[in-house]
């Protein structure tokens, strides 16, 4: 929940104030939303759990592992959709309230060119994916039963607050991919990620009880809009084990990463002797936000004709995490290494083709830990995922593929206990020739 002063009448207008720039920009209180919140890309990776680091054999290696691509050996060109409905539920002191987002957009397209070689393989591709999604809507409603003093901001107020958050980063990739030895093939993508977050706060906490001796209630609106621009580069290496078995291996590196940022306030005081007061503010920002290198491995093994068994790790430290100049006067780098810590991602997956059919089956398992946990916040669910796919191959060039992932995370906050769940369909489809 946002935080605002409820001090003396006399004291109160110069706190709207104060708290108008320091809440004008994103604040610690809230996690940064370019930290984590990744998507999916390609309905046979997810169908698979993610955990395609290691397989990577055809477009999407774009994205997973671009020393993958090497190994295509026709023109591939690639499309892919995808759906999201977010589930939001709050408990605010014993009050539950839920609402949902729900979102069909384009996740993956693209096109492989291999290039015809004497020995070995090579090969081009460019693409356009969607990688973080920040479509999210909160509300909390509920009567606060702390009193004034041990909560000066809301403390025997009636709350009603709802949060809308949209948006999300597209990559343009480049890549391409060599065999560098008989069993290894080397890869590298180029990244220009692009991209924007709408967040939207309504707030109104009203003295309904008459507790107050001062206060009759407060309504404060917090708009911002925010562009990204960015770069960053991937570089992937697959060896294979004859043709049982690969291991993949890739570090992103960020290059640059920038924002533009807008935003708008309105508060409004209103007191129990019929008095009013109100600020209504706004602003431009531009920062650069400096984030970690992140490493991951994968495998995939192929005990029987048909089948394959992949897994993949990562590790970010997200601590790492830096902004060029803090977009909030309450706020400093300082706080990245006390409220963000390094996660060690995890996703395990499998996919079998039914012999004489072209038809797969496809199941996984995603645990993508929280990075984001300041003093006094409990996580108590991680965000996990659970993972089916089905896929066919028709006339031995073209695929279609679909994916559902259902997610679920909880944390508790702030006298707040936030409960997440998402479904995802991805549907994809490939043409080789």
């Amino acid at each position: 929940m946002t935080k605002i002063k409820l001090l003396s009448k006399s004291m109160l207008f110069s706190a709207i104030v104060l708290t108008a720039f320091m809440l004008a920009q994103p604040s610690m209180a809230e996690q940064e939303i370019t930290v984590g919140n990744d998507f999916g890309v390609g309905a046979r990776a997810m169908g698979m759990g993610g955990a395609f680091t290691g397989v990577a054999d055809d477009f999407t290696a774009l994205h997973w592992n671009p020393a993958g691509l090497s190994h295509i050996r026709r023109m591939e060109a690639f499309g892919a959709l995808s759906h999201e409905k977010v589930n939001k539920e709050t408990v605010y002191f014993g009050n539950t309230d839920s609402t949902f987002t729900s979102n069909t957009r384009p996740n993956s397209f693209g096109i492989v060119f291999p290039i015809p070689t004497y020995r070995g393989g090579l090969a081009f591709a460019f693409g356009v994916n969607r990688i973080q999604s920040f479509d999210l809507r909160t509300t909390v409603k509920g009567f606060n039963e702390l009193s004034i003093d041990e909560d000066p901001e809301f403390g025997l107020l009636t709350i009603d607050e709802i949060t809308e958050e949209s948006g999300g980063i597209t990559s343009w990739d480049f890549g391409l991919a060599v065999d560098i030895a008989p069993n290894v093939a080397l890869g590298a993508t180029l990244s220009f990620l692009s991209g924007n977050y709408n967040y939207n706060l309504d707030l109104l906490a009203t003295d309904d009880s008459q507790l107050d001796s001062i206060l009759d209630g407060v309504s404060y609106l917090d708009e911002i809009d925010t562009n990204y621009f960015g770069v960053e580069g991937k570089v992937g290496l697959m060896a294979y084990f004859n043709k049982f078995a690969k291991l993949g291996l890739t570090i992103t590196i960020p290059l640059s990463f920038s924002a533009e940022e807008y935003w708008y306030q309105d508060s409004y005081y209103a007191y129990d002797d019929g008095t009013d007061e109100s600020i209504v503010d706004d602003g431009v920002f531009d920062y650069d936000i400096s984030r970690p290198i992140r490493f991951k491995a994968g495998v995939s093994v192929r005990p029987i004709p048909g089948a394959t068994i992949a897994a993949d790790v990562g590790y970010t430290d997200w601590t790492q995490t830096e902004y060029s100049e803090p977009p909030s006067e309450d706020l400093s780098n300082e706080n990245f290494v006390t409220d963000y810590k390094g996660t060690v991602k995890f996703s395990v997956g499998g996919e079998y083709y039914i012999p004489k059919t072209g038809l797969a089956l496809r199941a996984g398992y995603g645990l993508d830990p929280l990075p984001y946990k300041p003093e006094g916040t409990e996580i108590e669910t991680d965000r996990q995922y659970i993972t089916l796919g089905l896929g066919m191959i028709m006339s031995g060039s073209f695929t279609f593929d679909v994916a559902y992932v259902r997610g679920s995370s909880k944390v508790n906050t702030d006298n707040v206990s936030k409960s997440i769940n998402t479904n995802q369909i991805y549907l994809s489809a490939g043409l080789r020739f």
